[in-house]
C-alpha cells in the first residue's frame, strides 16, 4: 500500500453486522409466518380444548353418565365460541383438529372426567404433546393476519439488507493520484470544495463527508478499509493520504495538524 494507491474494500465486520442484522429480521419473519400459518391455530385449538375439558368436567359433575355417544361429538363446537362467529371462521383452527371432529378418550371417559377433568386433560395434552397452560385468550383472523403483514415487513427488510450486503460487496473506498472512488461515485480532489471530517476522530468513528459540486458524497472508513491496526488502518491511510494532496476547506479533523487551507 502506497501513498499515491490505495484501496479499501469492505472489512469482514461490516458483513459481520449486516449477517446478524440480516438473521434477526428473516428469523422473525418465519417466526411471524409460523405463528400466522400454525402457532395461532395450534394455540386455538389448545384453549378452546381446554375451555370443553372444564365444562365436560362440571358435566361430569352433576351427571350419573353419559352413555357411549359422546365420544361421536366434537369436542369442539361453534357454540362454545360466540355461536355462528366460529363457524364464520373468527377463530381459525388447524385443518387437521382433530377435536373438531370427535371428543378424545380421555375427555370421553365418563369415570374419570367425574373424578378429576383436569387428570384427563393433562393426559391428553401428554400424548397430543400440547401445552397444559392455554394462552390467555383465542386468536381471531384479525390477529392471525396481523402475523402475516409483521411477517411480510420482516422479509422485506431483509431484502433490502441482502441488497446493501451485495452493494457494498461490490464497491471499494480508493484514492489513485487524484482520483477518488467512494459510495460508488468516481472524482477528483480538486472536485472537492469541502471536507466534513468532524465524525471521522469521534463518535461514528471513520465517517466522514466530501462536498463534491454541491452533493454531498459519504466516505465510511469503517465499512471500507477499517482501522484495524494489524492490517494497516488501510481507512487512516486513505485519509492522510488524500489530505496530502487537498487544498480545500476542512472542518474539524482532530487526529491531525491538518487545517483549512
Amino acid at each position: 500500500m502506497t501513498s499515491d494507491s490505495i484501496i479499501c474494500r469492505p472489512t469482514r465486520d461490516t458483513f459481520v453486522r449486516f449477517a446478524i442484522v440480516l438473521a434477526a429480521f428473516f428469523g422473525f419473519g418465519l417466526y411471524f409466518f409460523y405463528d400466522g400459518a400454525v402457532g395461532y391455530r395450534k394455540a386455538n385449538e389448545v384453549f378452546f380444548s381446554y375451555q370443553a375439558f372444564a365444562a365436560l368436567g362440571k358435566e361430569a359433575s352433576s351427571s350419573t353418565s353419559w352413555g357411549t355417544e359422546k365420544a361421536l361429538h366434537p369436542l369442539i363446537s361453534a357454540e362454545q365460541v360466540d355461536g355462528e362467529w366460529m363457524m364464520e371462521g373468527k377463530y381459525p383452527l388447524p385443518a387437521d383438529c382433530e377435536a373438531a371432529r370427535t371428543t378424545p378418550a380421555e375427555a370421553a371417559d365418563f369415570a374419570a372426567m367425574s373424578k378429576s377433568w383436569a387428570e384427563c386433560w393433562t393426559a391428553y395434552t401428554a400424548r397430543m404433546h400440547y401445552p397444559v397452560k392455554p394462552a390467555e385468550h383465542p386468536f381471531d383472523t384479525a390477529a392471525i393476519r396481523e402475523q402475516w403483514i409483521a411477517g411480510g415487513v420482516c422479509m422485506v427488510i431483509s431484502a433490502i439488507i441482502i441488497f446493501f450486503i451485495l452493494r457494498t460487496r461490490s464497491r471499494v473506498m480508493s484514492l489513485q493520484g487524484d482520483t477518488v472512488t467512494a459510495a460508488g461515485q468516481l472524482f477528483q480532489i480538486a472536485d472537492i470544495s469541502r471536507l466534513d471530517l468532524r465524525q471521522w476522530g469521534k463518535g461514528f468513528k471513520g465517517v466522514a463527508y466530501a462536498t463534491v459540486k454541491g452533493r454531498k458524497i459519504r466516505l465510511d472508513g469503517m465499512t471500507y478499509g477499517g482501522f484495524d491496526p494489524s492490517a494497516g488502518q488501510p481507512a487512516e491511510e486513505f485519509m492522510k493520504a488524500l489530505l496530502a494532496r487537498y487544498e480545500g476547506e476542512i472542518l474539524e479533523y482532530e487526529q491531525t495538524e491538518n487545517t483549512a487551507g
